[in-house]
């Protein structure tokens, strides 16, 4: 019995480090091996490529604290669909798309849906220098640096899909400062979130 369940710690432990190297194996993909360059030859990131890349990748699990003090586990929100999205406060697109994720918040509210923000930033700062200008409906991960390494690092603002499972089903970096980025974030998840909750 102590042999099986050993075993089955050895099998998990691999898993989590296999979910995890192929998260960072994307990363790594994308800042070295997925440059192209526009016409005037200048470097980009194929950012096609890392989203090619992290669909049908599991997430790894990681603990942190919410702005709020509550703990977050990863592998506890199993059995739900996990919208993440990672910002900074500096971030414009991270700023302006903001409307369209609370208004996902406010559509789902009552389902089985879990909405994440994920940032470096320190909270003392999200207090002082975000929250007092702008509304964030999501539950607000601050000095998340270590999350962050793990599961992204491939652009701001990103945003990954989650289904019950914890498998990436949708992701996508960047975001627009214009009037569009109020809407664009909600047209562009609702969908992936809305054939999630069909598949129960």
């Amino acid at each position: 019995m102590r042999k099986n369940f050993i075993l089955l710690l050895l099998i998990l432990f691999a898993k989590n480090s296999q979910s995890q190297n192929e998260i960072s194996d994307c990363i790594k993909k994308t800042f070295t091996e997925s440059i192209k360059f526009d016409s005037s030859g200048n470097q980009m990131l194929d950012f096609f490529a890392w989203t090619k890349c992290v669909i049908e990748k599991q997430i790894p699990d990681f603990i942190t604290t919410s702005i709020s003090g509550d703990t977050i586990q990863m592998s506890k929100l199993k059995g739900k669909i996990v919208v993440i999205n990672f910002w900074f406060i500096d971030c414009h697109p991270c700023i302006a798309e903001m409307p369209a994720l609370n208004k996902l918040v406010d559509e789902y509210k009552n389902k089985e849906v879990v909405f994440l923000a994920i940032t470096w930033e320190v909270a003392k700062r999200v207090y002082n220098d975000f929250l007092s200008k702008y509304k964030l409906d999501f539950i607000i991960l601050p000095d998340a640096q270590k999350v962050i390494d793990k599961v992204a690092g491939s652009g701001y603002p990103t945003t990954y899909i989650l289904n019950q499972k914890g498998i990436i089903k949708a992701a996508w970096n960047g975001g627009s400062t214009s009037e569009k980025a109020e809407t664009e974030y909600y047209e562009k998840a609702k969908p992936f979130i809305d054939e999630l909750l069909k598949a129960e």
